[in-house]
């Protein structure tokens, strides 16, 4: 299991070691070992700006892509989580639920 966090750069090893700590998938890991499967949660941490953090990279290694093709996947994961941030922030004065 991945999970993504996009903190704000100055914030990203705490980010990691909040989602290592929280231990809020135990259970569900628990159920699924029980049941004959494996499982590990992999956080990773994407700066809201594009920095992409060294677990990123760890994933993309344990996922057995490596060389170019990783380059580009990072490349495309930052250029995402800024895109992302960019179009949050141009809305943050939106109304996000309309009361009519």
């Amino acid at each position: 299991m991945v999970e993504l966090t996009v903190p704000y750069e100055s914030r990203m090893e705490e980010a990691h070691a909040f989602n290592f700590k929280e231990g809020k998938y135990m259970d569900l890991i628990k159920e699924l070992k029980k049941d004959g499967y494996e499982a590990k949660v992999m956080p990773v941490e994407i700066g809201a700006r594009g920095f992409v953090g060294s677990s990123a990279y760890g994933l993309l290694s344990k996922l057995s892509i490596c060389g170019k093709k990783r380059t580009k996947a990072l490349r495309l994961l930052a250029e995402t989580a800024e895109n992302s941030s960019r179009w949050i922030w141009s809305r943050r004065n939106e109304r996000l639920l309309h009361k009519d």
